[in-house]
């Protein structure tokens, strides 16, 4: 009998996270705004925004629970749009507002983080980290 070989031909890919926003200085991309919403039965939604270069938009939303530090530990219902007028951000917010009152729920809380005065992306991105923070614990905070 001969061997069997058990390897895979090709090598496993890693999974792509659908819901990361690279940000690349080089390229002059910078972070734009984010946003949290939450609905009356505890759901968060999360929005991250960039803009690149070319003053394009590109943005990233998804229902999501939270660590106690802000970070997204379980992800759903993930729509990313690239490419969009700076319009888009508000937009969007507005269509996730709409669509938990669709859904007969209350918006219990809406936050949104503005970026765009910041000189660097080093210090845009500690001031989100430090905003996702805060922000996580003031919702906390109104759901107890």
């Amino acid at each position: 009998m001969g061997e069997i070989d058990t390897a895979p031909e090709v090598a496993a890919k890693a999974i792509e996270d659908l819901t990361a926003l690279e940000v690349d200085p080089g390229k002059c991309e910078r972070l734009y705004k984010a946003a949290l919403v939450q609905s009356s039965s505890g759901v968060t939604y999360r929005m991250l925004a960039k803009v690149s270069g070319t003053g394009q938009l590109d943005l990233v939303h998804y229902g999501c629970d939270l660590d106690e530090n802000g970070n997204p530990i379980a992800k759903w219902k993930v729509r990313r749009i690239l490419e969009q007028a700076l319009e888009r951000f508000d937009k969007e917010l507005a269509t996730i507002k709409k669509d938990i009152v669709d859904n007969g729920e209350i918006v219990q809380g809406a936050w949104v983080h503005d970026m765009t005065g910041m000189a660097d992306v080093a210090t845009q991105g500690k001031s989100l980290d430090e905003w996702s923070r805060n922000t996580t614990a003031e919702v906390r905070k109104k759901s107890s």
